[in-house]
């Protein structure tokens, strides 16, 4: 019953939708009407303009090029140094991380030396006071 009053609905809307004119526009046509100038106070992104219009010369095309170049690094520059960041950092953390392992290493050995050595010059300076001592 729920299908027979959906269909009953379904064919009445379709005869009443008109068809569309033959000159309907559909998205694969292409217009080319004149762009409004931006606004002065914010500068726009240049259209693309296609490389087929006979109009443009190879200098307007670099220009446009360079023009399209530049707005792109404005626009993903943030994001370019965000991802640059992150692999320099993946990539030094474990470097870093070993070159400290190796100074702390150094330095407690270097640590180690030092005190052994002071204790012996210690030792040594107690040794050679108590001999004066005994042989006086």
């Amino acid at each position: 019953m729920h299908d027979a009053l959906l269909g009953r609905h379904r064919a009445a809307g379709a005869a009443r939708r008109p068809e569309p004119p033959a000159d309907f526009p559909v998205l694969t046509d292409v217009y080319s009407r004149p762009l409004a100038p931006p606004p002065a106070a914010a500068p726009q992104p240049a259209a693309p303009v296609p490389a087929s219009d006979p109009g443009l010369t190879d200098a307007q095309l670099r220009e446009i090029e360079r023009d399209l170049r530049l707005q792109l690094l404005q626009l993903m520059g943030p994001e370019l140094e965000r991802l640059v960041e992150a692999r320099v950092h993946a990539r030094l953390a474990p470097a870093v991380a070993t070159i400290v392992d190796r100074i702390r290493v150094e330095l407690e050995n270097e640590i180690r030396r030092a005190v052994q050595d002071a204790l012996t010059q210690v030792v040594d300076e107690e040794m050679a006071r108590l001999q004066r001592e005994d042989g006086d």
